[in-house]
């Protein structure tokens, strides 16, 4: 059964079309992923597919008697409305079904035909199958799922942020069950506990899906159907966000082929007809061959393979490492960090390596972005100890980044906040981040997300930092803006410790793992495959008290090309080989100052202790390089 039909579909705000002849179906129970730059037209194509706006041409028909919600379009409440009710509107359906239901017994009362008693039991049966008699279950399963305090379902709707409110709008939607979901980058302002369980309830859900979304390990595990919007077109392809990724670069080699093909065959067909249109000043046969030929050059113009549209980002920013820091960037002792003298982090112990890449997890609240703040100097330790190495130079990379004086230009704001700069240098480095030209005498307030965190970098650019810390970097960006992030971290030489609940960004980026739960820090040594494996086999070996339905299904496992995967097996050797030549550095200094210290007791006791301590970890680090290097081996000899 179709549910939407769009054809030939146009929008232009003004000069600007955004949308032009876009035509798709969307099928009963299809999952479909919708993705594009910021700006592309996604927001605008669910609009005029809800109604809200109208086509400049074409038309949008949905099937008749199916509900459609969009999570974007959050209604509005009386004053005082708890978010408790809010959510529970969503029963509204089956609320109207028992006053229906009611109605129906009352007549029955006077009433006994049998037309009527099939209306009710036809009635009755749907209610049912809507989980009518399971609201309660239903409404404590998703508030569980999307991690909802008793506390917060007290609050009212309008003194939420616009971020609470579409988490409740999205847990209401849910209760709604309609027929046709529009989801809205339904994973925003949502930790990594309660995107996984959203992930679960789009894979049991029954009716069809339509969601934006730049979560690329979400898209692949929730759509069985991509739709890319660029440049005003759609391009449809049946399969996940990775099989589209794979099919579109080899599609894009292709074409690429074809098109230089045929620009040499273009090239060796003028030089002809060049010669023949010189030779055919003397005879009439070869000006004619000569003509036909310029046809023929004319016609392969005309049917000439395009490319498709390239990323013409002309980003070669790079981050400087600020120099070399000691090998222990930080170690922590026993620290506890917090506001107003009561510890929300407490009993932190860790040390930071140099050329580390550790992603900081925990649910939303639990005290990362304090953690974060402590280290920048905003906030001072409760108790405990903080020691830094040597030559530790921070530099911070906000949540929400807000420029003091948006309604300064891009220019104008390198200038004031980097005083000493010339308006060259400032052009220069702007360019490097691909604001050129007029570009440069935009507003900042004009900017859009991936263009202001592009800004943020270019200022960070002109300080040494060879620790960076990352506070949710990739939200708010497209597809597109993640991997520029994901390409420049990627070259940076420094340490980095990142907040991020973007499973690919975390994949791709981090050698190691600390979890903010249970007021502390946990450690562990091990990429993200590696802490998601080792989390999988703790929850199996616990007890189950009841083998109820859980908070989804059984998620399928992520594909990872081979090329992905001996990219991320060769980041983790690299990380490996770093730490290796640290110890090893750290060692041999050792050994000098234990000669020095020969005669020194206490001081040889503890280099010795520390000598032990470097070597147990170097044996395990060596264990890691081999396990590392066999894994490449084996990707290597399979291909």
């Amino acid at each position: 059964m179709i549910c939407i039909t769009a054809t030939e579909l146009q929008k232009s705000f003004g000069e600007n079309t955004v949308l032009s002849q876009i035509g798709f179906e969307l099928r009963e129970g299809e999952r479909v992923g919708l993705i594009g730059r910021n700006g592309s037209g996604k927001s605008t194509l669910f609009r005029l597919l809800s109604g809200e706006l109208l086509p400049d041409g074409g038309s949008v028909s949905v099937a008749p008697g199916l509900r459609m919600e969009v999570l974007e379009q959050i209604p509005r409440y009386a004053a005082g409305t708890a978010v408790e009710q809010v959510i529970r509107s969503g029963f509204a359906p089956l609320h109207a079904m028992e006053e229906e239901l009611g109605r129906l017994r009352k007549q029955m009362e006077e009433d006994s035909s049998s037309a009527l008693l099939r209306r009710y039991d036809a009635l009755h049966a749907r209610y049912e199958s809507l989980g009518g008699y399971e609201q309660d279950v239903q409404f404590a399963r998703v508030i569980s799922g999307l991690r909802f305090e008793k506390e917060f379902l007290t609050r009212t709707f309008e003194t939420l942020s616009g971020g609470e409110k579409t988490k409740v709008n999205l847990a209401r939607i849910m209760l709604a069950s309609p027929d046709i979901l529009l989801l809205d980058e339904p994973t925003n302002h949502l930790d990594m506990a309660s995107i996984e369980w959203t992930e679960g309830f789009l894979t049991q859900y029954r009716g069809t899906v339509l969601l934006i979304s730049h979560d690329r390990t979400f898209l692949d595990r929730t759509v069985n159907r991509i739709m890319e919007l660029e440049q005003g077109k759609i391009t449809d392809y049946a399969g996940n966000y990775s099989e589209y990724m794979d099919y579109k670069e080899q599609l894009t080699e292709q074409l690429e082929r074809r098109y230089e093909q045929e620009k040499k065959e273009i090239k060796r067909l003028e030089t002809i007809s060049t010669k023949l249109l010189g030779w055919g000043i003397q005879t009439e046969r070869l000006s004619r061959a000569a003509l036909s030929m310029r046809k023929r050059i004319e016609r392969l113009r005309a049917n000439q393979t395009q490319r498709l549209h390239a990323d013409n980002r002309r980003i070669r920013a790079t981050l400087a490492d600020g120099g070399r820091s000691g090998f222990d960037v930080l170690t922590l002792k026993d620290v506890s960090v917090g506001y107003d003298g009561k510890a929300l982090l407490q009993g932190i112990s860790l040390e930071l390596k140099k050329g580390e890449r550790v992603a900081l997890l925990g649910d939303n609240g639990a005290g990362k972005t304090t953690f974060l703040r402590m280290l920048c100097g905003e906030l001072e330790a409760l108790d405990g100890r903080v020691k830094w190495g040597a030559n530790v130079k921070v530099g911070l990379m906000p949540q929400n980044i807000i420029f003091e004086h948006p309604e300064r230009t891009l220019l104008d704001t390198v200038l004031w906040e980097r005083r000493g700069v010339t308006a060259q240098i400032a052009r220069n480095r702007l360019a490097a981040y691909d604001f050129v030209g007029e570009e440069v005498f935009k507003l900042v307030r004009e900017l859009s997300g991936g263009e202001r965190a592009r800004l943020k970098h270019c200022l960070l650019s002109f300080d040494p930092i060879n620790l960076f810390l990352l506070d949710e970097p990739t939200n708010h960006l497209d597809i597109a803006s993640r991997e520029w992030i994901e390409k420049t971290l990627e070259d940076y030489e420094g340490t980095l410790l990142f907040i991020s609940h973007d499973r690919y960004f975390i994949s791709r980026m981090a050698d190691r793992i600390l979890t903010v739960e249970n007021g502390t820090i946990a450690d562990f040594h091990g990429d993200f495959e590696a802490y998601q494996a080792a989390r999988s086999a703790h929850a199996a070996q616990q007890p189950r008290e009841k083998p109820k339905e859980k908070s989804g299904v059984s998620q399928p496992e992520r594909s990872v090309s081979p090329l992905r995967l001996e990219r991320a097996l060769q980041r983790a050797l690299s990380a490996c080989e770093k730490e290796i030549a640290g110890c090893e550095e750290e060692l041999q200094a050792l050994s000098l100052k234990m000669a020095e210290k020969a005669s020194d007791y206490e001081a040889l006791s503890a280099l010795g202790e520390r000598q032990e301590e470097l070597q147990v970890r170097l044996n395990a680090l060596y264990e890691r390089w081999g396990e590392l290097s066999e894994k490449i081996e084996n990707l290597t000899s399979e291909e």
